[in-house]
């Protein structure tokens, strides 16, 4: 019995070895109407090569490559879930962002960078952290490091991944420009 099972076990380790395995599929890109989120989106592809990528990933140029003066403005896509960081007028940096779900929407609009804290805790919300706060209005909504999954997830934040979140932190002043867009 011992020497069958053994046998069977070969046959099923054999079989399950010449299992083709399947490249990773990558996420498909968003499809976008809005004409700002329309040519960010070619600007990140002509600048990274690519504007897919996953659900807490970004991408950012070597800080030799970012322009060293001249205003950041940040471009917040709620329909593709993306942020979009420009300075001088380049884009340096693109990111997957989670916002706000139905019940605590992100509401788009023209916004200003109003207080920064490199470590702060929600009023609002179970006392809960936000690595890299930057606020955007006098009722919590920010910019900080967060779970970003892919799809809104946020009591209304923008949600970014931790590195982004801090690198953006670094890039930005008090009275930048954040301009949210549905």
């Amino acid at each position: 019995m011992k020497k069958i099972l053994t046998a069977g076990l070969g046959l099923i380790l054999a079989s399950c070895a010449t299992v083709p395995q399947r490249e990773p599929i990558a996420p498909a890109p968003m499809v976008v109407s809005n004409p700002l989120t329309m040519a960010a989106e070619q600007q990140a592809a002509a600048t990274f090569g690519s504007t897919v990528i996953r659900p807490g990933d970004y991408r950012i140029l070597p800080a030799a490559a970012i322009p060293k003066t001249g205003p950041v403005n940040i471009l917040v896509s709620l329909s593709n879930q993306k942020t979009y960081v420009f300075k001088a007028g380049q884009l340096v940096a693109i990111s997957t962002s989670s916002h706000g779900v139905p019940d605590h929407p992100t509401d788009p609009g023209h916004f200003t960078i109003l207080q920064k804290k490199p470590f702060h805790r929600s009023n609002k919300y179970s006392n809960a952290p936000m690595p890299f706060m930057q606020r955007l209005d006098k009722w919590g909504r920010a910019f900080h490091a967060g779970v970003v999954p892919g799809h809104p997830a946020s009591h209304g934040c923008i949600r970014l991944p931790a590195g982004m979140a801090k690198a953006l932190y670094g890039l930005t002043k008090i009275g930048d420009s954040v301009d949210i867009e549905a």
